[in-house]
């Protein structure tokens, strides 16, 4: 509760010793939160990758099944369904996880001269990390815990990248 302080005046009908939610400006609750942030897209790709080059085109015919998942890694209170959750209210509502596919899907790519193609087939998803802190009621995060998540989608299919060698 907030103090009255003497010799204060208010606007008729405010009651100073009534605060909001979250207490005076730049106070908070405090406890135990979780978060996913940093999200980025990102194929996770499953299975070999596909070489041809240099010049030329590569073409391949996937007709393999395959399921990839979506993971939290390192030890905490964060569940994949809590970042599933997270990721289809804050990037994409076809976050899952896990997807599968049987595929029989041919891609084909024309490499740039001097250069080697490179393919993979898997899902189009995210990365992001995952956090646990204790808020004080300061704002301040204190016994921080955090790591890597990864976040697969219904979408999938291959990518193609060039190198040198």
């Amino acid at each position: 509760m907030v103090g009255v302080l003497p010799g204060t005046a208010y606007a008729a009908g405010e009651d100073p010793t009534q605060q909001g939610e979250t207490g005076e400006e730049g106070l908070c609750r405090g406890g135990w939160k979780k978060n996913i942030y940093g999200y980025k897209a990102k194929h996770h790709g499953k299975g070999p990758s596909y070489k041809d080059g240099p010049g030329g085109t590569i073409v391949v015919t996937r007709t393999k099944s395959a399921t990839t998942t979506s993971s939290v890694t390192g030890t905490t209170a964060i569940s994949v369904g809590y970042l599933v959750a997270e990721a289809k209210a804050e990037i994409s509502l076809g976050s899952e996880k896990s997807v599968s596919w049987g595929t029989d899907h041919q891609y084909r790519r024309d490499i740039s001269k001097g250069k080697y193609g490179h393919v993979q087939y898997g899902s189009w998803g995210h990365s992001a990390r995952w956090e646990k802190y204790y808020e004080l009621p300061n704002c301040k995060k204190t016994q921080r815990s955090s790591g890597p998540v990864k976040i697969v989608n219904r979408e999938t299919g291959f990518r193609y990248w060039q190198t040198s060698y």
